[in-house]
């Protein structure tokens, strides 16, 4: 049963406020999305296993953030029961920055708000630097209507039920997989059946950037990005979800070439990708769904394309370093906030 903390949230706002003011050193861990066991794991740095961050009830956690204002973990989820089940929902989860195990959570729920979006369904969020939660729906223009890119102000976050600024982005696109801000501040999002990757002033909806004939035009062939990410040149990075590729702009504008190819079928790269300190991470999902002895990986590739088994286990009780089925999303994140 979720325990709601909406109470205890301005009290966590200025908490963080005052930590941010005594300048802590930073101190960082990893949290991966796992589907399949309804739980959020977490790891250190060098993807040594630490503990369940937290249980997700009757959900499957599919995407993951933390906001730099409060260290608050946000995660968009999936029914794992009921009629639903394996559909994507409309709930996002809320946790406390430290996590616990079945304790110290809520939700809230992303509305369309009278608008003509196809569905409220989503799977892929992030927080920009000033602490606004953007979130995208995960299906277009294959339902009628287009996706649709909320932002909620950090202000709103502090509610139990935060709403969403009007006017909304709007992508006309099939589906919505990761979004990111390239260096211009443009908010761009990935989306595998469309091949696509469009960018957009967030300010006013207007279209900034559009990849897909890059994409195409790629030597690498087939593309279908998920994963996406930017450097600070500006130089865009993907993750295509059946062909198991990383790839990358060798500059802004082109050409896009192959970093490595990490999986093939029946395992996907059906997540999101993480650019750091010039490695990419990507997450691995196994379809169909994998045995107790067939955990999930998560993989670490070089910009040269190096490719090192980051969370790699085996089957209990010697997990090693992986406790993750249907892994979906990782993300470092900051546990002094």
């Amino acid at each position: 049963m979720k325990r709601v903390i909406t109470s205890n949230r301005p009290l966590i706002v200025a908490f963080s406020v005052l930590l941010g003011s005594t300048s802590l050193p930073a101190a960082e861990e990893i949290l991966v999305a796992s589907q399949r066991s309804n739980s959020i794991e977490q790891f250190t740095p060098s993807g040594t296993w630490v503990r369940t961050f937290a249980t997700t009830g009757p959900y499957a956690p599919t995407s993951l953030a933390q906001s730099p204002v409060t260290g608050e973990i946000f995660a968009t989820t999936m029914w794992t029961s009921g009629q639903q089940i394996g559909q994507l929902t409309n709930i996002i989860l809320r946790y406390q920055v430290n996590g616990q195990f079945d304790t110290n959570w809520d939700t809230f729920t992303v509305s369309c708000g009278g608008l003509p979006c196809g569905t409220s369904e989503t799977t892929s969020m992030l927080f920009d630097s000033s602490g606004n939660l953007w979130v995208a729906t995960a299906y277009g223009e294959d339902l009628g209507a287009a996706i649709y890119i909320f932002e909620y102000p950090a202000a709103n976050l502090t509610q139990p039920n935060p709403a969403a600024q009007p006017n909304p982005i709007v992508a006309e696109m099939y589906r919505g997989n990761q979004m990111a801000f390239n260096t211009s501040g443009n908010l761009c999002i990935a989306g595998f059946i469309d091949e696509d990757v469009q960018c957009f002033n967030t300010s006013t909806g207007a279209q900034t950037a559009d990849y897909r004939a890059e994409i195409k035009a790629s030597s690498a062939g087939g593309i279908e990005p998920a994963g996406l990410a930017f450097d600070a040149d500006n130089r865009m990075y993907l993750s295509s979800v059946f062909t198991g590729q990383l790839v990358r702009e060798v500059k802004p504008g082109g050409p896009i070439v192959l970093v490595a190819t990490l999986i093939s079928s029946p395992n996907l790269l059906d997540g999101n990708l993480v650019l750091r300190g010039g490695n990419l991470y990507a997450t691995t999902y196994l379809n169909p769904p994998p045995t107790v002895s067939t955990p999930d990986a998560v993989y670490e590739a070089s910009i040269s394309g190096t490719v090192t088994n980051f969370i790699v286990g085996g089957a209990p009780p010697a997990l090693g370093n992986d406790h993750i089925w249907g892994a979906n999303w990782i993300i470092f994140y900051s546990t002094t906030l």
